[in-house]
């Protein structure tokens, strides 16, 4: 492990033992022993901006959302959005690529600074039937981004912003009872994203850590995985049916089924053939790296036990895959891959206004739950992280090893190994105004396999990059 990074950790580790030193000293109550988490919406603390994931729609119980409640016979509608700014500088080991000839053609280099952000809008409505059932739908509305001005994809002057287009995230309806449980319709995050909610895999002392924005200023190749589904696209992006049973004793219980990794669709195929959504057999290679049927079934409990609040949740998926039916290279990859088979689980105590804990997943996937190549070794990844909460401030750190299959053209060969550090804080210095600082730093391996190409060869087999940045998110 590089010193830099030794020293970060040695800092970040310092720093939060010190404020939750000072903090140990006022005592905690019940309510502060609950982990808080509000990042991508999902909240164990409600606040009154709401998201696609709130305190009504992610348990059968109504929840204390921070605003006004249907009452029998009526609907609440929620109109929120969030801004986001980060000025931040990186590097990594893929600023650079050399020239070829005496043209120096294909040569590049990237400055070390830059600016992100985005804008999200959350759309929802919370209604009550007159005999108490609860029912209601949220959406999710996010940016995509157009060419860099100047580029030559521009052909007009106003390229840059006119193809910063909307698209949806997340859209679901559901229904609801105290009784029987919540069932949710739609793309949407699965239980085991709503039962981690960011609190175990340790996304919330920032905008997400390794599963935020600011690793954006990084090149894609140099990026760490995040091996975890927990609040991420891979999960919470496919149409899905989800069933949350009623609480008991803190526990609660979730399962869901999606046909296949699409999100919300209305048919895009005029006959079967490579890339519909709902294949189930395919002659094209790609199409093999599919899922189907994925299922998810979860376990959650959370309960505060005097000072001490703990949070922890397992869960099981599993899937079929888009069975290939071309014909077998003569060499390399057959372009077969086994279906999903992964277990989940994470725990978090929390004391004093400091949450410890963990996160670890393992078994048959690669990347970021997508399908393992067949004959290549199974993933696990696993994750500790601390975090400090003092009233408008939280701040903390996590570190995570992910090992996987990698490149499907290495299987029997090489695989991947992969190192990743966070370290950031949320402070709120107003009613919808908080400050995010995030630094991440990460390495990637795998023998063979040339990170800068994205294929097999014998250069950049090794790279390493971080990030630093700091700017204001508003939200109302």
């Amino acid at each position: 492990m590089h010193l830099r990074l030794l020293i970060t950790i040695a800092i970040a580790t310092a720093l939060t033992a010190t404020l939750a030193s000072a903090r140990a000293q006022t005592g905690p109550d019940s309510e502060e022993s609950l982990p808080p988490s509000w990042n991508q919406g999902i909240v164990a603390r409600p606040g009154a901006v709401q998201s696609a994931n709130n305190a009504n729609n992610s348990a059968a119980a109504l929840g204390k959302p921070g605003k006004a409640n249907p009452v029998p016979g009526s609907i609440v509608v929620n109109v929120n959005a969030r801004v986001v700014f980060y000025g931040a500088v990186q590097g990594s080991s893929l600023d650079q690529t050399a020239g070829v000839g005496t043209a120096n053609a294909g040569a590049a280099k990237l400055n070390p600074y830059t600016t992100l952000g985005f804008m999200r809008l959350y759309l929802g409505m919370d209604g009550m039937m007159t005999n108490g059932m609860r029912y209601g739908a949220a959406v999710e509305v996010r940016q995509n981004y157009g060419p860099a001005t100047g580029s030559a994809a521009n052909n007009q002057s106003s390229a840059s912003t006119t193809g910063s287009t909307l698209y949806v995230r997340r859209a679901f309806a559901y229904l609801a009872g105290d009784q029987w449980g919540i069932v949710r319709l739609g793309q949407a995050d699965s239980p085991l994203g709503i039962f981690d909610n960011g609190i175990t895999t340790f996304q919330n002392f920032d905008d997400g850590a390794w599963n935020g924005d600011v690793q954006g200023a990084i090149p894609g190749n140099a990026q760490v995985t995040f091996p975890f589904l927990s609040l991420a696209g891979a999960d919470y992006g496919s149409s899905k049916i989800v069933y949350l049973t009623p609480q008991f004793g803190g526990l609660d219980f979730g399962f869901s089924w999606a046909p296949n990794n699409a999100a919300l669709q209305d048919g895009n195929c005029a006959f079967a053939n490579s890339g519909c959504y709902n294949l189930s057999s395919s002659a094209v290679g790609s199409d093999a790296t599919r899922l189907t049927n994925m299922y998810v079934v979860a376990a959650r409990y959370q309960q505060v036990f005097g000072a001490v609040g703990v949070y922890g949740m397992a869960a099981y998926y599993g899937s079929g895959s888009v069975s290939y039916t071309g014909p077998t290279p003569a060499s390399g990859f057959d372009n077969r891959f086994n279906g999903l088979s992964v277990g989940d689980a994470g725990l978090a105590i929390s004391y004093a206004g400091i949450t410890v804990g963990g996160h670890i997943t393992a078994g048959s996937t690669n990347g970021q739950g997508a399908l393992q190549p067949a004959g290549g070794v199974h993933a696990i990844a696993w994750l500790a992280g601390i975090q400090y909460t003092n009233g408008p401030l939280v701040i903390g750190n996590s570190f995570y090893n992910y090992q996987s299959q990698g490149s499907p053209a290495l299987v029997g060969l090489t695989q991947r190994n992969e190192n990743a550090y966070a370290a950031g804080l949320t402070w709120t210095i107003a009613p919808g105004l908080a400050i995010w600082a995030s630094y991440v730093y990460g390495t990637r391996h795998q023998g063979g396999f040339n990170f800068q190409t994205g294929a097999q060869g014998v250069a950049f087999n090794n790279v390493q990059s971080q990030a630093f940045g700091v700017g204001p998110v508003v939200r109302w």
